[in-house]
């Protein structure tokens, strides 16, 4: 990131280079990614100052971020599979590419579906230019062949028959083609429509990126594209359109995360009503992308973007729920299995080995009784999303049963909570009373600017002084330049203020600097340092909004650079036909378009002058704001330099 400074504004680079004809993928990517950066600072920026997170209303957390910047790392390993290249741009193991040969598979399916009105064409072509030179179409040569072509009925016969056969010949080839490459028969032999459906800035990208590289085609290979939002408007715009042989490609969030499982199942409930809208037993070719394992029942085809995250706790849960019921289901079938090989025994050695097993069982050593958890915990279950939206419905619900069930207990420790609370909160005084006057040095009473730094900046010197002083000036409500203890109890009461001078981790511009999480799965220190009787799944919803933006940020990026490397494979395909075929007489390249310019843009929707005159608005505005600000520094400074010398 590149930050150039041009009379008071900014300028971000993606350091991508110049990009003038190429379709939107590198630089969409880096616009993305560069966007996450900058959401970070700005959230880093909110969350250092509490002033600036009440007048945002942000809701955002230290933890969250922490989650986001974990997994915006290890979003380089999965980006590196898609594209089957790692960062220095070498191939990476082909066990590690699966995912991204899956992808271009998918790519060269969908390439012959654009591709079979050509092959037809060149195959209708060698056929004609065949028959009609030679003089023998294909029923008339084997009529002659076999001897059947002497009665003049017969000969009409077989006329009407070539007649056919050169009136439906494309029809033919074209079948013929797709029981050779085993694709379906029942899709319309038409041009082709594409539909992309995922959220907006993915779905209308993609659509951007797909009918980029097919601007220049040929028309006889040419394409449609459309896009959509499968979770809002994709059903009303465009399901009434699909025909045998539509393609349609969805991206689907990750519906193992409670956050994101309504918004997963409204997207499969899109592309299940597209592909249930059948003619003649035949409907659109629908490819699901996703980090979801799990394949709907009505697609064609369901590529499985791999995570590179650590879980969530709500996914630990279910986790631990598998594994705990595949155990007891094995620990069963081992039982049962035991049973029938006892029933074959003798009765005084079925006895014996009763005895045994029992003992063995009961020591925890016995092999057909304890199972490993760990093994039960590899075979992961799959999960569908109406699925994962019923087993996270049951685990609300049995959480609000049990909080309902301790609800008498609280409401019988009520009375002496209350009088604990009140205790406490005495106790919290007295103590805020210590700490007040340990920084009242001079004994005057009131804490001053210089003893509130001082104090603060012995317990840590990584604290900087200018920060410190935004915190004094925002607890000094009187603007007297000093705290009385009412001040300072009504700070010390605000739940983040004081906790925020104990920060550690902040720069010398006194802002927090975000590390990223560490725990084995998110929310593991959230489970560790939880009170007692606060059950697991409450805890978990306060993640939804990590896993909004883990969604946004980036599983959402993964599915549109796995989008735009199934449609490069399908675009550099279709190019790489022409060549082949014509010897390089024809061709065309598909990162060129047919427009002149060399860049593209859109009208702006306001003159140059316009803009020009509104910088220069802001800009006053700014100075102004500015001298404000030194005008009522400079006061308070005068004030309490009065108010030290003595002045009435």
């Amino acid at each position: 990131l590149i930050i150039f400074k041009i009379d008071m504004q900014r300028i971000f680079s993606t350091e991508v280079g110049v990009r003038p004809a190429e379709p939107c993928s590198v630089s969409v990517v880096a616009t993305h990614q560069l966007l996450t950066t900058i959401l970070l600072h700005i959230c880093v920026t909110i969350i250092s100052d509490p002033q600036f997170s009440k007048a945002s209303g942000s809701i955002v957390t230290e933890r969250d971020l922490q989650v986001l910047e974990r997994c915006n790392q290890e979003n380089i390993k999965a980006l590196e599979e898609i594209v089957g290249v790692d960062t220095k741009g070498n191939e990476i193991h082909e066990k590690r590419s699966k995912t991204e040969q899956e992808l271009r598979s998918a790519g060269d399916l969908w390439s012959e579906h654009i591709l079979e009105n050509a092959k037809a064409y060149i195959m209708t072509f060698i056929y004609v230019i065949g028959t009609v030179t030679s003089g023998f179409p294909l029923i008339s040569g084997l009529a002659k062949a076999f001897g059947l072509s002497g009665s003049e009925g017969a000969f009409y016969i077989i006329r009407f028959l070539d007649a056919c056969i050169y009136f439906w010949l494309p029809q033919i080839n074209i079948t013929i083609l797709r029981l050779f490459q085993r694709r379906n028969l029942r899709h319309r032999m038409v041009g082709r429509t594409v539909v992309v459906g995922d959220i907006p800035w993915v779905a209308q990208s993609a659509e951007a990126f797909l009918s980029k590289i097919f601007a220049c085609s040929y028309s006889i290979a040419g394409l449609n594209v459309l896009s959509g939002n499968p979770a809002d408007h994709l059903v009303h715009r465009h399901t009434h359109r699909v025909v045998r042989g539509s393609l349609l490609v969805c991206g689907r969030p990750d519906g193992r995360l409670p956050a994101l499982t309504s918004l997963e199942a409204s997207t499969c409930l899109s592309v299940n009503q597209a592909s249930s809208i059948q003619s003649l037993g035949g409907t659109c070719e629908s490819i699901t992308i996703g980090h979801n394992k799990s394949k709907l029942p009505l697609s064609h085809k369901a590529i499985y973007l791999k995570s590179h995250r650590p879980l969530f706790l709500s996914e630990k849960i279910l986790d631990n729920i598998d594994a705990h019921e595949d155990l007891v289901r094995q620990r069963k079938e081992k039982l049962k299995e035991e049973q029938e090989r006892q029933k074959k025994k003798g009765p005084l050695s079925r006895t014996a080995s009763y005895l045994m097993e029992t003992t063995i069982g009961r020591r925890g050593d016995g092999s057909f009784l304890e199972l490993s958890l760990s093994r039960s915990r590899q075979a992961k279950t799959t999960r569908s999303s109406a699925s994962l939206l019923g087993a996270y419905v049951n685990l609300e619900r049995d959480a609000r049963k049990k909080r309902a069930k301790n609800k008498d207990i609280q409401q019988a420790e009520h009375v002496s909570n209350v009088i604990d609370s009140m205790v406490k909160e005495r106790q919290g005084i007295e103590n805020t009373r210590r700490v007040f006057n340990g920084i009242d040095v001079d004994g005057d009473g009131v804490v001053s600017l210089e003893e509130f730094i001082a104090t603060y900046q012995k317990t840590d010197v990584n604290i900087s002084k200018e920060h410190l002083q935004q915190l004094f000036e925002e607890a000094d409500i009187d603007d007297s330049g000093t705290l009385s203890f009412d001040e300072f109890l009504k700070v010390a009461r605000m739940p983040n203020l004081l906790a925020e001078l104990g920060i550690k981790n902040r720069d010398s511009r006194g802002l927090v600097q975000v590390q990223a999480s560490k725990e084995r799965y998110f929310g593991e220190e959230l489970r560790k340092h939880s009170q007692l009787g606060v059950n697991s799944m409450a805890m978990s919803q306060s993640q939804h909004f990590s896993m909004e933006l883990y969604e946004s940020r980036i599983a959402s990026l993964q599915r549109f650079v796995a989008m735009t490397v199934m449609f490069h494979q399908m675009g550099m395909r279709v190019q790489s036909f022409f060549p082949k075929i014509s010897f390089g007489l024809f061709g065309y390249r598909m990162d060129r378009t047919h427009s002149i310019m060399r860049i593209a843009t859109t009208a702006s929707p306001v003159s140059g002058a316009d803009v020009r005159e509104r910088m220069e608005e802001l800009r006053l505005v700014l100075k102004i704001e500015r001298s404000v600000q030194l005008i009522a520094r400079s006061w308070k400074k005068w004030k309490l330099e009065e108010k030290k010398n003595g002045a009435p």
